[in-house]
């Protein structure tokens, strides 16, 4: 009994070693071998690590990189069905996500699906709002017959009410 009490006490001994040579062990990942590390990733207290560099255009939240977030536009909101009400009824869904409502009315076109429609660069805003709202089915961009500027949504009669 006495060699297998040795025999544990000599194999905690030696994991609990943090100055050994580890192969069989986890690898340590350095700040810059990933993609989502960061200055604070665990390494060992002889190595300091390699600061990353992080573009203008990004944002740093806890141990990952992330893109800025898309602006909040208003939003022309445009009935194309034969539903009464629909473009506001689907106006204060958008506001209720917290999009502001530029305009509500009709379009007299023809649209075959709810559509979000974006000016040149918005299409980011476009596609976080159509994230936003399952209903929204297609984002494309403006066309020259669009009555509004901007971010427009035309609903057909299959929006949910």
């Amino acid at each position: 009994m006495a060699v297998v009490v040795l025999v544990i006490a000599l194999l905690l001994a030696l994991n609990s070693n943090p100055h050994r040579d580890d192969t069989a062990g986890p690898a340590l990942i350095s700040p810059t071998s990933h993609p989502l590390a960061s200055t604070t990733s665990v390494a060992p207290p002889s190595v300091m690590p390699t600061p990353t560099t992080v573009e203008p255009s990004t944002r740093v939240e806890g141990n990952r990189t992330s893109r800025p977030v898309a602006p909040v536009l208003p939003v022309s909101v445009l009935n194309n069905s034969r539903r009464s009400g629909l473009a506001h009824e689907a106006a204060d869904q958008v506001a209720a996500h917290g999009w502001p409502i530029a305009k509500v009315g009709n379009f007299t076109g023809r649209v075959p699906i709810s559509t979000l429609y974006y000016a040149p660069g918005q299409l980011d805003s476009a596609q976080r709002l159509a994230h936003l709202m399952p209903a929204i089915q297609r984002v494309r961009p403006r066309f020259s017959g669009l009555p509004t500027t901007g971010l427009t949504l035309i609903v057909t009669r299959e929006w949910p009410a």
